[in-house]
């Protein structure tokens, strides 16, 4: 492949966050260069199928200096398609590097390297920008599967936690806050922008799917309506395989958000007694490349931190665990174990076709999928930081 620039513009019109969201979002290889007028040299990073392999930043490396670069809040970046042969050194998703190096430029456990002040850069802020969590951004929006457009006023209900409905929505314009419904209010989990999905993609097919959250414009919103149809069609031809996957990881979205809500309401579960006397299947950072799915027995998925073991959700029959080349969710086996009971069993899926059947997936659907994949791995990092 030759070196050619593809995409270049200014850190104070799209942000680093926003540079990864793209280019995640478009599966590019290549290199991404940053440069600042306040600093000899630029910061690099490599990214293979939209996703960071590896970075350089002055004398840091990998993760580090992906984090340094978050400091970086004015110059110019460009992005190169090429060939690249940098190992992946970096196992943490693209979701989480967004979130952790967000949080750590407000915090300011990195060095902003610019003339404006983080104070002064906080002080601009509107207050549906504040807090340490990003709004997640989706690619660039197919109005082939547009059908319809509305246009919601600030703190406008788009969704009713615990009503029906299969109808999906992507976000045109605004920002939308997703929030569970508990007995002592709202909790809000996460804010979605442009190019995201709003709805289940499980709940295509449900003739009586029940909404599991509740969603709110935050300031003036357009939803583009989604063509529920010519989704479904496309759901149907799906082999068995792939639709497990599908329902298996709205399965964890739903579980994983359920669980942030208990943190919330202080009801963290005791981990190590329920893993306790449970066999290790997948170890977290094990280079384990197989993708199973449940035939028999529980599997917990387990994340380690610094602040403890995080029970992330439980599996069982018809759910599958492993690693899916498609699905960067930030579980097993990068950074999560599998835990499993004494009558587990499993059944070993094809990596190949189900990579083929993606790949024939149209725009749209694939990009729910990355869309559903995002949102749990970043709901996963906002429960683990939670204390």
């Amino acid at each position: 492949m030759d070196k050619k620039a593809v995409i270049a513009g200014n850190l104070s019109f799209l942000s680093l966050a926003e540079v990864f969201q793209l280019l995640g979002g478009n599966k590019n290889t290549g290199i991404l260069s940053i440069n600042s007028i306040y600093s000899e040299k630029p910061g690099l990073i490599y990214f293979q199928d939209g996703k960071a392999v590896d970075a350089v930043c002055g004398t840091l490396a990998g993760l580090d200096a992906i984090y340094a670069l978050f400091g970086w809040t004015e110059g110019e970046f460009e992005f190169s398609k090429e060939d690249i042969t940098n190992k992946d050194i970096i196992k943490t998703s693209q979701m989480e590097i967004i979130l952790e190096g967000t949080k750590m430029l407000d915090e300011g456990r990195v060095e902003e390297l610019g003339a404006v002040a983080l104070e002064d850069r906080s002080s601009e802020r509107t207050s549906k920008e504040s807090g340490t969590i990003p709004v997640i951004k989706g690619p660039l929006v197919d109005y082939m599967y547009v059908v319809d457009e509305e246009d919601f006023e600030d703190n406008a209900t788009i969704i009713k936690q615990g009503k029906h409905g299969n109808w999906n929505w992507v976000v045109l314009d605004g920002i939308v806050e997703i929030r569970k419904e508990t007995p002592n209010g709202q909790v809000p989990i996460i804010r979605v922008g442009m190019g995201s999905f709003v709805g289940s993609i499980a709940g295509l097919l449900l003739q009586s799917n029940v909404r599991s959250a509740t969603v709110v414009s935050i300031g003036r919103a357009q939803l583009g309506v989604l063509d529920s149809q010519r989704l479904s069609m496309e759901y149907t031809r799906l082999s068995s395989n792939f639709k497990e996957i599908i329902l298996s990881l709205d399965n964890r979205i739903k579980q994983i958000t359920n669980k942030t809500v208990e943190v919330f309401s202080r009801k963290k579960k005791d981990v190590k007694e329920i893993i306790k006397g449970k066999k290790v299947f997948i170890k977290q950072g094990d280079k384990e490349d197989g993708i199973y799915s449940i035939d028999q027995g529980y599997a917990y998925v387990v994340r380690s931190t610094k602040r403890g073991l995080f029970l992330l959700c439980t599996l069982e029959e018809g759910d599958f665990i492993g690693d899916v080349p498609f699905l960067r969710f930030g579980h097993e086996p990068n950074s999560a174990s599998v835990y499993v009971t004494e009558n587990f069993a499993i059944n070993q899926r094809n990596r190949g076709e189900l990579e083929n059947e993606y790949e024939q997936l149209s725009v749209t659907f694939k990009n729910m999928i990355k869309n559903s994949s995002g949102f749990l791995s970043a709901t996963t990092k906002i429960l683990c930081d939670l204390k």
